[in-house]
């Protein structure tokens, strides 16, 4: 398949989950996970068990993609799921980029910048943002919240030092 067009799966598959309610991006499916495939690592953060997949976990078809983590909390389950593209030329990131916010505003209307300038789609359940590496590449971040999303976070944020709801701008460093 060629690159462009898994990019596009990509996108359409994280804005959009799965054809029914209630599922999540990639497959899986908002709340408890029975089965998961083994991830690169597995952090734990609070009330919080972070399943981070590399380059060498993700699927065949996810070639543009360089990581993906699970965030599953302890009493609700998968509650967010982000996803980070690899690093691209400005140029390609740009296309890209407009790609996503189309497919976000077919899928769910206009989009409303946050304070953190990302551009969120349903009150914040989906964000999209285009970040700058010190190389001067860019890479595309987007995440998907489940419904039990704002009780979950609440719990982690007492007890962590970072908010749940931001934690999928920060990267992830992780031993190779």
């Amino acid at each position: 398949m060629p690159a462009r067009l898994i990019f596009a799966a990509a996108i359409t598959v994280m804005l959009t989950g799965s054809t029914r309610a209630g599922d999540a991006p990639f497959g899986f499916a908002w709340g408890p996970l029975n089965n998961v495939p083994k991830p690169s690592a597995a952090l734990k953060d609070a009330n919080v068990t972070l399943l981070v997949y590399r380059r060498e976990r993700l699927q065949a078809d996810m070639a543009e993609t360089e990581i993906v983590v699970l965030d599953v909390c302890k009493a609700e389950g998968l509650q967010q799921i982000s996803w980070a593209g690899k690093a691209l030329p400005s140029g390609e990131a740009a296309v890209k980029f407009a790609q996503i916010v189309a497919e976000g505003v077919k899928k769910y209307g206009e989009s409303k910048p946050t304070a953190d300038g990302s551009l969120a789609w349903k009150d914040g359940v989906v964000e999209a943002l285009s970040v700058s590496d010190n190389d001067g590449k860019h890479r595309i971040l987007m995440v998907s919240r489940g419904p039990n999303f704002d009780a979950c976070a609440k719990e982690h944020d007492r007890n962590s030092d970072q908010a749940l709801r931001t934690r999928w701008l920060n990267r992830i460093e992780l031993p190779n």
